[in-house]
């Protein structure tokens, strides 16, 4: 009796042509895929981990407004308070999305090294732009553009190999620069 194993390849990503935000976010996952397995690096959570506990307790205060004990025009106190710093944690979660985290899909670190990845695809742009910067020095980036017609082919199959091609080469650039700043 002889066993045969079977290695499992990933499947390819398909997506649908011209839906922008799904394109977008295939290669925004993919660049955080290569960062994180091939090139060693751990992602900083930290942000997002903030961005969700803010959400936690907007879910409680609506909770609270809800099902609070005392009926309507006796908690009008509550649901004022409740209220008000729904709004203050929403405006907090706005600036954070807006000021803080920006385009920026990843933060990561490795060693005392950290970077922060921002990308950008314009609606109705075929260009997808990514800059790579230092987390310490933000002077200390590498931006590039690339038309996504190189990643994906007619059908919307992802071409994940010929982007992280084209991402190898732009970290190759960055770590020469870290490497000259030192």
């Amino acid at each position: 009796m002889t066993t045969t194993t079977t290695t499992t390849a990933e499947k390819p990503i398909q997506v649908t042509l011209y839906d922008s935000n799904t394109i977008k976010q295939t290669l925004d996952d993919s660049i955080v895929k290569y960062v994180t397995s091939t090139l060693s690096y751990s992602q900083n959570q930290r942000l997002n981990y903030t961005k969700v506990l803010f959400g936690l307790v907007g879910c409680i205060l609506a909770a609270i407004a809800q099902f609070y004990p005392i009926p309507f025009p006796k908690n009008k106190p509550v649901l004022i308070l409740c209220v008000a710093l729904y709004i203050v944690i929403s405006l907090i979660l706005y600036y954070i999305n807006i000021f803080i985290q920006k385009d920026y899909i990843l933060q990561a670190s490795k060693g005392d090294e950290e970077i922060k990845v921002a990308t950008v695809l314009q609606k109705y742009d075929p260009n997808y732009q990514v800059k790579i910067e230092n987390a310490k020095n933000p002077s200390i980036n590498v931006p590039f553009t690339k038309s996504i017609d190189l990643y994906f082919d007619t059908k919307g199959t992802f071409l994940e190999s010929t982007f992280h091609n084209d991402l190898s080469v732009q970290f190759k650039k960055f770590s020469k620069l870290i490497v000259k700043d030192k």
